[in-house]
């Protein structure tokens, strides 16, 4: 089960498990079925992360620290204001009581090996090199069976979870693609916001880089002619104080959508430990935000939505790819209906029962990511061809 520990304060979560429960009964075309498990050195988080000039540039301080002591030059000392600093001692002091719970049920008993995540490191850039060229624009396409199936694509293999629905498509055209008329229950954005880091990865590194957009873009997305007049949206964020003031003062008043709660995602290591140290000045924390609004005036108004929840999870090497909401996790459950129409936008990755949209949404389904855990199982059915209930087409 993915989801291994629920407290008041939160839920821990395997992401990998997840993926893994996802195709444990795959339909394929050349043997009936058989179960994948996605490539765990993605999760092979050991560590707190330093790049390799930060390991670099922390040898040469310490070398130097002897003859520059006196002379070197003091940063301006920063301190988060006051709501921020409340805001950090909640989540560690929530984060501390949910690891200790979670220790006493045995988890996160690991010992760490520590090599500042070197297995991670390098499938992360395998992961990165083999899906670079892999082009899949302006392609829909869906598996309306009851299996997760095996398929190519532009002669790629792919594997596809249950009743999904996907539209490769930039997302400036989601009015001319999709029917806009109320329908879903639950919108999921992970908007690739503006930041420097990446940037800078575009002349790095072009493999690790995605195409950024602007908050001003964000706001022209049509979310409430998708949404459904009692539905939820929840939008993944960076701690950059930037977005967080669009998301409260443009974006989502732009989509009518009233705030109800902030989230935060903890990122941890495999001996449970955070993957950056809590930082009280202007600077990388070991979480994400996750923030929630519903429709205006609508039921849900009435609804609690707690605020502070924490998610931990082991993250994945590979940037921006978010731990599951919904599906074997639950984690959104109890706020939707009992069988909610779900839309991910920027989605990396498909989702069972899932309409997804994005640019990217098949790199995470590419079969090199995965391994045969359990051979194919005679009996169960014999299949030779999935193509019929597989529809994906390419548009101009």
């Amino acid at each position: 089960m993915s989801l291994l520990h629920i407290g008041e304060e939160g839920w821990i979560v395997s992401h990998l498990q997840y993926l893994n429960e996802m195709y444990k009964r795959v339909r394929t075309n050349e043997s009936g079925f058989c179960a994948l498990g996605f490539n765990k050195m993605i999760f092979e988080i050991n560590s707190q992360y330093l790049r390799q000039n930060q390991i670099a540039q922390t040898v040469q301080e310490t070398q130097n620290s002897a003859t520059m002591h006196g002379r070197k030059k003091r940063k301006r000392s920063q301190q988060l204001p006051q709501k921020d600093l409340e805001e950090v001692d909640h989540v560690k002091r929530a984060f501390g009581a949910m690891m200790s719970a979670a220790r006493g049920k045995g988890l996160f008993c690991r010992n760490n090996f520590l090599d500042n995540n070197e297995l991670a490191r390098l499938a992360s850039m395998k992961f990165y090199q083999d899906t670079y060229s892999l082009k899949n624009e302006n392609l829909y396409g869906s598996n309306d069976t009851d299996d997760a199936i095996v398929t190519e694509v532009h002669d790629k293999k792919y594997v596809f979870p249950t009743k999904c629905t996907f539209y490769c498509y930039d997302v400036r055209d989601i009015e001319k693609k999709m029917e806009l008329s109320n329908q879903y229950d639950f919108i999921l954005l992970d908007p690739p916001w503006w930041n420097k880091s990446i940037r800078r990865k575009k002349t790095k590194c072009a493999e690790a880089s995605y195409k950024m957009m602007y908050n001003e873009e964000l706001v022209k997305i049509p979310i409430r002619k998708l949404l459904h007049s009692n539905g939820i949206v929840a939008v993944w964020c960076t701690n950059s104080s930037n977005h967080l003031n669009s998301i409260f003062n443009e974006i989502f008043p732009s989509w009518g959508i009233t705030y109800r709660a902030k989230w935060y995602w903890l990122k941890v290591t495999q001996a449970g430990g955070t993957i950056c140290n809590f930082n009280s000045a202007p600077g990388k924390q070991p979480y994400e935000l996750l923030i929630l609004g519903s429709a205006k005036g609508s039921e849900k108004d009435k609804v609690d939505i707690p605020d502070g929840k924490l998610m931990i999870s082991i993250p994945s090497a590979v940037h921006s790819h978010k731990p599951p909401l919904t599906g074997a996790n639950k984690i959104i459950k109890e706020y939707l209906p009992d069988e909610p129409k779900c839309l991910e936008i920027f989605a990396r990755y498909l989702l069972p029962g899932w309409t997804s949209w994005g640019l990217e949404i098949l790199k995470f389904q590419h079969l090199s990511l995965y391994e045969i855990l359990d051979e194919c199982r005679n009996g169960e059915s014999n299949v030779d061809s999935i193509g019929s209930e597989n529809e994906c087409k390419e548009q101009p």
